[in-house]
Parts: structure tokens; C-alpha cells; sequence
């Protein structure tokens, strides 16, 4: 898309937690992979395997932003399942990075109230 403005990610406290938690167990290799998948949000923020995600409780995001939930493999098994979770603002041109986890780590996904807190933390609601 030429001439539109590109975006750009800001990683929270949370995901950098998480990020480096998974780092740990998967070594480089994972850090290359997110990597890519990163640099490929720029371009798409809405790729075929992420989806809308209903938001935790009582939320109010910005009339324009919408949660994602992003999935890949990294390796076999529950633990090389991995789900990114990110804000997008299209009027700002802004990615938030919300949380990375593991399938083992959590099912799903993060508890609600858990999830509600980092996300109004993000938003410094």
C-alpha cells in the first residue's frame, strides 16, 4: 500500500514479560520467528490466522481499536503453540503488544481479570 502510513508496535511491560519467559524456554529460534510474524503486522494487522477477541469484562477501548489474538506453531506439542495477543489503532497507526503465550501456559487464554488489568494498564485507563 503506498503512500499509507506505516505502523508502529509498542510492546507492553506484560508482553515483554511474557516474551522473555518464552524466549528462555525456546531459545533464538523463537526470537527469530516473532520477529518475523512482528515485521509482517506492520504491513497486515489482521492476518488469516488472527482473529477478533472479545474483550475482558467491562472494557471501553478507543472507538476505533480492536483486540486480536494471534496464533502459530513454533514446534510440536502445547507449548509450540503460541498466541499473541495485540491492540490495533488504525487511526493512530499504533500495534500494542498485549501478551505472548503457550497453549500450555493457558488453554485458551490469560484469566479475564488478569487480562482486564494488563489491557487498562496499556490504555492508562
Amino acid at each position: 500500500m503506498t503512500g499509507s502510513t506505516p505502523f508502529s508496535i509498542e510492546d507492553s511491560d506484560n508482553f515483554k514479560r511474557s516474551f522473555k519467559k518464552l524466549a528462555k524456554i525456546h531459545g533464538s529460534d523463537f526470537v527469530e520467528v516473532v520477529t518475523q510474524i512482528l515485521e509482517a503486522l506492520i504491513e497486515d494487522q489482521y492476518p488469516i490466522n488472527s482473529r477478533n477477541e472479545p474483550l475482558p469484562g467491562k472494557i471501553d477501548l478507543p472507538e476505533e481499536c480492536t483486540f486480536h489474538k494471534l496464533q502459530f506453531k513454533i514446534s510440536r506439542g502445547a507449548s509450540g503453540q503460541i498466541r499473541l495477543m495485540y491492540l490495533v489503532n488504525p487511526t493512530a497507526c499504533i500495534i500494542k503488544l498485549v501478551w505472548i503465550y503457550s497453549h500450555e501456559q493457558f488453554a485458551k487464554r490469560p484469566a479475564d481479570k488478569e487480562l482486564k488489568s494488563v489491557i487498562k494498564e496499556i490504555l492508562d485507563i
